[in-house]
This record gives structure tokens, sequence and C-alpha cells, in this order.
């Protein structure tokens, strides 16, 4: 049997290029296009949401998967960082690069490879178009 799972927000209009942005009742925040394409200061854009969106599913993605193989994770961090530029004349992320550190005590080669698996498996960047490749260093 086939599942089928809706995620679903609204949206609220607050001026020119700014809006809020609503999650039922989890959460809420204002984002805004970004000042290089003459949007205010000091909001999140939706291309930064789009790169984060990325980074975000890569970490709970590698935290399902280290779980279900027993590997004990004690430190966990990482950055991202997406490439916006034209192709074929057309303005798009054509990268984005999560750089991760995590420490373990458990087999770190396996480590390594759930961090392949999530570059291979992770569904929101399954839905990209966007090349998004992980650059680990596990201690």
């Amino acid at each position: 049997m086939e599942k089928k799972f809706i995620f679903s927000n609204t949206l609220k209009l607050n001026g020119e290029y700014q809006a809020s942005m609503f999650f039922g009742d989890k959460a809420s925040f204002e984002f805004a296009t970004p000042p290089e394409f003459h949007g205010p200061e000091g909001y999140i854009s939706p291309e930064e949401l789009f790169v984060a969106s990325a980074h975000a599913c890569c970490l709970t993605t590698f935290i399902a998967k280290t779980k279900k193989a027993g590997i004990n994770l004690m430190f966990y961090e990482s950055s991202a960082e997406g490439i916006l530029e034209k192709v074929d004349g057309q303005l798009m992320f054509t990268k984005i690069t999560v750089n991760s550190r995590i420490k373990t005590d458990s087999d770190k080669e396996n480590v390594r490879k759930i961090v392949k698996q999530v570059e291979q498996s992770a569904l929101v960047i399954n839905s990209m178009k966007t090349n998004v490749t992980i650059e680990a260093t596990v201690e």
C-alpha cells in the first residue's frame, strides 16, 4: 500500500517584497525577497530556505540512518552553502554543499558510508534538480 503525505503552509503578503508564512499551529516567520533582488534587509529569503531545506534533510536523514545502524553520535555540526548562478539564461541553484563535522565512538567507516547514503537517499534533496554533496569530517 502506497502512502501519501501532505505538507502545507499559508502565507500573507505584508509589503511589496515581504510576507509571513504560517505552518498551522506549529510556527510562523517573516520572509522577503533577498536584497540582491531588491528586497529589504534583515529577512530570511526563499533562496536561504531552499538551501536550509536540503541542509535540514541531510541531518534528519543522517540521524535516522545512524540510529538504525546503532551508531552513537557524540557531536554533529554542519554548515551549508548554495550556489545560485545563470544556466541557459535562467538563475538556478547549481550546487549545495553541506560541510559536516561528526564525532562518534562507533565505526568511522560505517559513518562515512551513511553520509554517502544520505547524499543518495535524502527525500528533500532527491526532489531537487540541484546537486547536493556532503563533505564530512568524521572524528
